[in-house]
């Protein structure tokens, strides 16, 4: 009896422990839930033919750190992360990215994504369309009281004379806000170097001697124009920066610069140095002369471009009876000419693994304007009139070529986009087309 009543006492305090325990111990918390993100599209700005600004937030990361952010986009609604996207930091926070690179009048769809451990999640959708690109062209009309220097922009012209004396524009350069200009401005003695700045002139000789600026290159905040300037009795081929004139050449010989081109810390300028007897086709590195002929014919580099370490330059050769439209690539010569008679490269380009020059070539009745494209012509106009090319542009798959038509003993300028003559405000006088931009 004793036994049984020991055994029952034992198996109660047994139970009374377990119950003590049981209610000591509490279940453990519940992991935490972790969420996709919390992102929101803003609005876009700054848009432009080729580029827009788009604006994001990460306003939660959903519990887990934001590993990636950024925005995608494309011609189609719902853009995901495995078609065009950037990458723009971490974690929350608000962030904003230009996109460059796109495609003129098109309509486009973005929208801001954030990545944790869980997955992608995406913000609202924001369409937009890129503006249609502004074509920019330069030259000169010779009206009643002189040359006068124009500017077109999408065929419609305005001029850039201050009065009544002579002027020309050779060469322009459109940066986001700012359209530059370079040519010459006569003065009561002679032509002075000029560059304008939004229509508004500089001076950077005085026009006691003859000057002309040929070109003009906008890096950052400096300003690049090359040209020449005459001394008492030889040009002397120059480059100014910022207005400052540095000399390429002592004076010595005739001496032009046409061309400029800023690659980095790196100041490329093309032209010709007349060695006494012959003119020597050149281009100038930070002030070092590189001949490119060996002065047993005359010889100019038109136009200068700079690819990667590759330097290329256009211009012609002449030979025993006529001019040959010539590319270097880093010294080595290309003739472009396709028959037997005069050409000249006036322009060349570099856009991805494609070189363009643009000029003219003589058929034998007449000169045809045309385009290089990696060694292959394209002549531009048809029919029986002279046609000649000065100047070449690529924008996205567009080729811009600007030039003058001469009709009997009148020209007028002229702008072709693929082989097709854009129309420019033209009068019933004589001018051209020496340059053409697009942005």
């Amino acid at each position: 009896m004793r036994t049984t009543r020991k055994k029952t006492l034992f198996f109660i305090l047994l139970l009374s422990l377990v119950s003590f325990n049981c209610k000591k111990q509490k279940d453990p918390p519940p992991p935490p839930v972790i969420t996709l993100p919390t992102v929101s599209t803003g609005a876009v700005s700054s848009i432009t033919s080729a580029a827009v600004t788009a604006a994001g937030t990460v306003s939660d990361d959903g519990g887990a750190t934001v590993t990636v952010r950024g925005f995608c986009w494309s011609t189609s609604p719902n853009p995901v992360v495995t078609g065009n996207h950037s990458t723009d930091g971490s974690g929350i926070g608000s962030f904003n990215h230009t996109i460059t690179g796109l495609t003129p009048s098109t309509n486009y769809y973005i929208r801001a994504y954030a990545t944790n451990s869980v997955g992608t999640a995406y913000g609202n959708e924001v369409p937009f369309s890129t503006t249609a690109p502004a074509v920019y062209a330069v030259g000169f009309e010779n009206n009643l009281t002189g040359f006068a220097p124009l500017l077109w922009k999408n065929g419609i012209v305005s001029s850039l004379q201050n009065g009544t004396l002579d002027a020309s524009l050779y060469s322009l350069f459109v940066t986001d806000t700012d359209v530059y200009t370079a040519g010459y401005e006569e003065h009561p003695l002679n032509y002075a170097a000029t560059v304008w700045k939004n229509g508004v002139a500089t001076y950077l000789t005085n026009g006691g001697t003859r000057a002309v600026a040929y070109a003009v290159f906008v890096s950052g905040a400096d300003v690049y124009v090359a040209g020449y300037e005459e001394n008492a009795t030889k040009k002397i081929a120059k480059v100014w920066k910022n207005g400052v004139a540095v000399p390429l050449t002592n004076g010595t010989n005739h001496a032009v610069a046409y061309a400029v081109f800023v690659s980095g810390a790196d100041v490329y300028v093309a032209g010709y140095e007349h060695n006494g007897s012959k003119e020597v086709a050149k281009y100038w590195k930070n002030g070092v002369a590189v001949s490119l002929t060996n002065g047993a014919n005359d010889a100019e580099g038109s136009s200068v471009y700079i690819s990667g370490t590759d330097v290329y330059v256009a211009g012609f050769e002449f030979n025993a009876t006529n001019n040959v439209a010539r590319l270097w690539k880093n010294g080595v010569s290309v003739s472009l000419q396709n028959g037997p008679l005069s050409s000249y490269a006036a322009s060349v380009v570099v856009n991805g693994a494609d070189v363009y020059a643009a000029g003219a070539e003589y058929t034998g009745t007449r000169f045809q304007a045309k385009y290089w494209k990696n060694g292959i012509a394209t002549f531009l106009p048809a029919g029986s009139l002279d046609y000649y090319g000065s100047s070449i542009f690529i924008y996205g798959a567009d080729v811009y070529v600007a030039g003058q038509e001469n009709i009997g003993p009148q020209a007028i300028a002229k702008l072709w986009k693929n082989g097709v003559a854009v129309p420019l405000a033209n009068s019933s006088f004589t001018g051209g087309a020496n340059a053409v931009f697009v942005k």
